[in-house]
């Protein structure tokens, strides 16, 4: 791709489970956003078994307890297609990645757009980390890594090298 111009490409975080998941997305190398990310799912693992246990403590009051909708924090309005919601964007080198956050209904996908940016001649390459809500902590728990792969170059041609033009 020429330096000065933008592609963006996209893939999809498709759930084929029974539940809803959060996902987010960051650099692979970025330590603070991938701690910040596990203190968030731990956060809500806690939220969840604090509701679990006051479910179990006081069962006549959770029966008559009407649902608040505004209580429904958290949740983003869906997209397009009732996939994933707006997220936030994230810069990763020379990548625009968007939407970085999000939640997948069952049988939903999440479309995730990436633009690269082409600045002078150089191959770029950037890994980013996918991590999934709830999944298995043993299984890569730093994230699911996706490499980006992108080549940047100036058109121009070869005038010093006279032997090299006119080879034959």
């Amino acid at each position: 791709m020429q330096y000065g111009e933008q592609v963006s490409r996209s893939f999809e975080v498709r759930n084929e489970g029974l539940f809803e998941f959060k996902y987010a997305i960051c650099d692979d190398q970025d330590q603070e956003a991938k701690a910040k990310i596990k203190e968030e799912r731990q956060k809500d693992i806690e939220e969840r078994i604090h509701g679990a246990q006051e479910a179990v403590d006081d069962p006549k009051a959770a029966k008559g307890k009407k649902p608040d909708p505004k209580a429904a924090k958290g949740k983003a309005p869906a997209g397009k297609d009732g996939g994933a919601p707006e997220g936030s964007l994230l810069t990763v080198g020379q990548y625009d990645v968007t939407p970085s956050t999000g939640s997948i209904p069952p049988g939903n996908a999440a479309v995730v757009n990436v633009t690269f940016r082409a600045e002078g001649a150089k191959f770029y390459e950037s890994t980013l980390a996918l991590d999934i809500a709830d999944r298995d902590p043993q299984d890569r728990p730093s994230g699911i890594p996706f490499e980006l792969c992108a080549e940047s170059s100036i058109p121009g041609i070869n005038t010093d090298d006279l032997d090299q033009v006119f080879e034959e």
